[in-house]
This record gives C-alpha cells, structure tokens and sequence, in this order.
C-alpha cells in the first residue's frame, strides 16, 4: 500500500518506545495510518517486527528498533542512528513502554526490587527517552516537536495495592508538565495520556484472576465506568494522533484522561 499524501502526519517522523505492547501497537498504527513514518522502538525485537509488520505506508518508510529505555546510553545512541538514518529527529516521540513486569502489591508485602524496577520502567525510561529526544529535535532545529507519555488514571486517583505503579505514572504526569514548561518556548508540546482500564492482555490476565474488578467497572452507576465497557487500544491511540498533529497546536502541558468517563 502506497504511503499516505493526505494524513494528518504526513511527511513526519515519530518514534515510540513500548511499539511491541498492545497500547503501542497501536499508536504506531495510527502513526503510520495518517502517514508518518515510524519507528517502532521495544526492547522485545521480535514484537517489535511483528508491529513493523501492520502499518501502513511504503514499508522501507519504517524501522524496528531493539532499545532498553534504562540504559541512558541505549537511548542515545537509538536517536543517533535514527537521526542519520533519516537525516532528520522524529518531530513526535511516545515514550510508552513501561508497565507493573513485576506485578503489584500491597506496601507492606512489596519488595524493594519491584517497587525499585517499576519506578524505573515507567518514569526513569520515560525521562531518558524524553531528554533524548528533546536534545535530538533541538540539534536537528525541529519546530513543531510533539513528545506525547503516558500515564493511567490511578495516577490521580488511587487504588490499594498498586503503589509502585500509581508513583511512577503520578511523577510522568508531572514531569510530562514541568517538560511542557521547559521545552515548549522550543517549539516543542508535551502532553500526557492517562487511559483507563482498556481491552489489553495485561487486563485481561489482571481480570481473569480479579473476575470482580471487570464487574466493578462495568456496573451501570455508582463507581462504574459511565459508558460501560473498556477501552479499546485504538480508542487511546486516537488521542494520541491528536496530540501529534496540528490540530493540538496550542496544547501542551495537558493531562487527557481516556477513561470513559470513570473519575
């Protein structure tokens, strides 16, 4: 299939870390969908090519890209050879990968080597990946940079059990904001997703052994979700299009909770 001309990205080039899981499968899809090129960036180089293998657009147009966001120096070098490879920054990086590998638990039983990698997953790899790409966009005199995190809706609103996770995404949401402050005078938005429950296979494996949270969510009232299901992945990636493109030119430094309409 020919590459899009009409897209809303079209002509850019955008990068997403966590490209292999379901939520950036799917932003990558919508990426490419609208026309960007993309480079799909996952420490699991064979979900990675699997990614590679859906998007739309010439083919040669788009990379995988074997990265470990922790490693400052992994990152680095992932944005130089990304930049020489298409003589230019990616103008839109998602730095998604993160996630609870480790599971989740309550404070007193939680290990400090969970508690430790989780924050690091989640926050240290959003930073490092967002400091790389800032100082990219900035060397390659990119002006309309668009550097998009993710977060979760736990993130402003607690849940027991979940402390090293709600941490983590509560500081990107922050850091996603102080960034706005800093690099948007740059020509560069930050923005933050917080995405509510979604049809991902964490969340399925999550309901499977918690059958009651599926049933809590969904009830119609109380504290259920109001449109009464989850979220689709394309539903998130849909936001985040918006982010990437003009039509959120004057937005940066915001927090968009997709979560249908669960507080």
């Amino acid at each position: 299939m020919a590459e899009s001309k009409e897209g809303r990205l079209a002509g850019r080039l955008a990068l997403v870390t966590g490209g292999g899981g379901a939520i950036g499968r799917a932003v990558c899809r919508a990426f490419a969908r609208e026309g960007a090129k993309v480079v799909v960036a996952d420490i699991n180089s064979s979900a990675a090519k699997e990614t590679l293998s859906v998007l739309q657009g010439d083919p040669t147009s788009h990379r995988e890209y074997e990265v470990d966001v922790l490693s400052s120096e992994a990152v680095q070098e992932m944005f130089k050879v990304v930049c020489s490879e298409y003589k230019t920054a990616p103008s839109i990086v998602a730095p998604i990968a993160g996630g609870t590998p480790l599971g989740v638990g309550n404070i007193l039983d939680m290990s400090e080597k969970s508690f430790s990698f989780t924050i690091d997953l989640n926050l240290k790899g959003t930073f490092l990946t967002m400091q790389a790409a800032a100082r990219a966009m900035i060397d390659n005199k990119v002006n309309n940079g668009s550097i998009i995190t993710i977060a979760s809706r736990i993130a402003e609103t607690p849940r027991a059990g979940w402390s090293s996770y709600i941490a983590a995404k509560a500081a990107v949401q922050q850091l996603t904001k102080v960034a706005a402050l800093e690099l948007t005078a740059r020509g560069i938005r930050c923005n933050v997703v917080l995405p509510g429950p979604a049809n991902t296979p964490f969340m399925d494996k999550y309901v499977g052994a918690q059958g009651s949270l599926q049933n809590h969510y969904t009830a119609a009232g109380g504290s259920g979700i109001p449109l009464g299901r989850f979220a689709e992945v394309d539903e998130i990636a849909n936001v985040f299009t918006f982010l990437a493109s003009d039509e959120s030119s004057y937005v940066s430094g915001a927090s968009i909770k997709v979560t249908g309409g669960l507080q």
